[in-house]
């Protein structure tokens, strides 16, 4: 599953597929695995009740123990808002699935460059996946081993130093800011490690939902993008096309660009409530985040804050730059079919040439709640919305 290279170029996100095969999301049936009900009791157990109904030792840790929160019901929560929509998301796989069958032909042919262009895309959605994949596990072991190593050292330093009688002396730096029920976390050495040992199947969960909610939303925005970027080759070839087969080339594109617009409906209504979300925590993480760094400093918790914050903006990033190239990418497709010498073909052409532009003049773009759109505009505006709700909650603090 992690090999650099697909086994089958032309399959469609083959990664993603196998990644979301995890959660019982499978072709043959439209039920959901009992993984997925397991995935939310770990959040809710774990996360939800012990951060809000039990007592944090000071406001600092509760500022962290906040942040956390909000990371983690972005990760936990996002990734079940998505497979909930799991019906519409199989509808866009479908619609996809019937683009690549018009793009790659049953007979043996020459490869075309549109087909060069989804193996191309295929593979480098696949390498860069894995490596991802790899990060995610190293970012996530880091966070979980540092606290531990840390605690450690000052364990070994208070035996070597007084012995025994030191256990007053050992600070303890927990893998998450939480009283765990009655669990005696913070002050007794046996119940730190069963607290990590809790923790260490928290990240498990954690870096595989992260993975899959990223991987699988970023895969399919570029593959929707790129069919579009497809329909813009096919118009490009048009002037190629001698004039008796110029009527069947423009029904094979008017197809091909109604399929690109049904999957652009259908991935706006799967993703529509996993994007607000997104924005909302998102926001919280960073002012929560830096607010633990202005009033404590660059200690090791507010290190491991930093690396939450820097997985939370480049997610976010990755989502407004991708969904902005596609809708810069559906909106050249009237354009380029207007300069197209249409004056010079049959009535029949001229009409099929302005169903084209039809249909493109409508802006195509990713929508949260179905209102706000999803591009980098959309992020500089989140970035000085927390930056202002940072200074109100450090004046509140």
């Amino acid at each position: 599953m992690l090999s650099l290279r697909p086994e089958d170029p032309k399959a469609v996100m083959p990664f993603a597929k196998r990644l979301l095969r995890l959660s019982g999301f499978r072709p043959g049936t439209i039920q959901l695995g009992r993984c997925i009900y397991v995935n939310l009791c770990v959040y809710i157990t774990v996360i939800l009740v012990p951060k809000v109904c039990f007592p944090y030792p000071n406001t600092e840790g509760m500022i962290r123990g906040l942040g956390e929160l909000i990371y983690f019901t972005n990760v936990y929560v996002g990734y079940f808002c998505f497979v909930v929509q799991h019906r519409h998301y199989r509808d866009l796989l479908d619609e996809i699935q019937s683009f690549v069958n018009i793009v790659y032909p049953t007979s043996q042919q020459p490869e075309s460059l549109s087909e060069r262009t989804l193996i191309k895309l295929n593979v480098k959605i696949n390498i860069l996946s894995v490596l991802y994949c790899r990060y995610i596990v190293v970012a996530a072991f880091i966070y979980w081993m540092v606290p531990c190593v840390v605690t450690y050292i000052s364990i070994h330093k208070a035996e070597v130093s007084m012995g025994n009688e030191s256990i007053q002396s050992i600070q303890y730096y927990p893998n998450l800011e939480e009283s765990f029920y009655w669990l005696d976390n913070r002050s007794s050495v046996s119940a730190y490690a069963a607290f990590s040992a809790v923790a260490l199947i928290v990240f498990a969960f954690a870096s595989y939902n992260h993975v899959t909610k990223l991987l699988t939303i970023l895969s399919t925005i570029k593959y929707c993008s790129t069919l579009f970027h497809l329909v813009s080759i096919g118009i490009d070839e048009l002037n190629l096309v001698s004039p008796e087969n110029i009527d069947r080339e423009l029904k094979n594109i008017i197809q091909m660009h109604q399929l690109a617009i049904r999957c652009d409906v259908l991935l706006n209504q799967t993703l529509s409530y996993v994007m607000a979300l997104q924005l909302a925590l998102g926001t919280l993480t960073w002012c929560f985040t830096l607010l633990y760094i202005l009033i404590i400093g660059l200690d090791v918790t507010a290190m491991m804050g930093l690396l939450i914050m820097m997985n939370m903006t480049s997610e976010m990033f990755g989502y407004c730059l991708f969904c902005t190239e596609l809708t810069n990418t559906a909106t050249t497709i009237s354009q380029q079919i207007y300069v197209f010498p249409w004056e010079k073909h049959s009535p029949a052409v001229q009409k099929m040439i302005a169903m084209i532009i039809a249909r493109g003049q409508t802006p195509l773009q990713i929508r949260a709640c179905g209102f706000i759109p999803i591009n980098l505009e959309l992020f500089a505006k989140v970035v000085k919305t927390s930056y202002s709700v940072l200074i109100v909650l450090r004046d509140f603090v």
